[in-house]
């Protein structure tokens, strides 16, 4: 399978200018993980969220102005996209197979891919995307399933 079939093709994108607090709230307004940062329609950087939980590390607000009261510690000035992105993304090429997107991104630790063409944003290839094309269970595999008898999944629990 292609990955042009399985990409999702609504884009959700920020501004390496906008505030994380922004794009915290966008992510969580569209129920996404990742947002893709374009600068004048230009592929620049893709925000994923661990770059969001890395960005509330003390070293990435080390040059950021705080102020500190009574133990607590307050930022001053926001951390801007283009801060903690990840810049120049890899792309992918639609025609790129399922099994060789996923390769990718279990070698590079990804959790997303964007999908380009000839320089143009086409979509993301999200885990996603990948699992919902790999629960796809063949009709033959059920029918095999339930003539076992074996119509519930089989699970193990480690021994307390």
């Amino acid at each position: 399978m292609k990955v042009a079939k399985l990409m999702t093709r609504k884009l959700f994108t920020v501004s390496p200018e906008d505030t994380v607090e922004t794009a915290v709230q966008y992510l969580r307004q569209r129920g996404v993980r990742h947002l893709l940062v374009l600068d004048r329609d230009e592929l620049v950087g893709i925000l994923s969220d661990r770059d969001f939980k890395r960005a509330l590390q003390p070293e990435q607000t080390k040059s950021k102005k705080v102020l500190g009261l009574g133990g607590l510690y307050f930022l001053l000035e926001p951390i801007l996209v283009r801060e903690i992105m990840t810049k120049d993304p890899l792309t992918i090429d639609p025609g790129t197979t399922a099994q060789e997107a996923a390769a990718i991104m279990i070698k590079n630790k990804f959790g997303a891919l964007p999908v380009a063409k000839n320089g143009q944003l086409l979509g993301i290839l999200t885990e996603t995307d990948l699992l919902r094309y790999i629960s796809k269970v063949p009709e033959d595999s059920v029918k095999r399933i339930k003539k076992s008898g074996r119509e519930k999944p089989v699970t193990s629990r480690p021994k307390r």
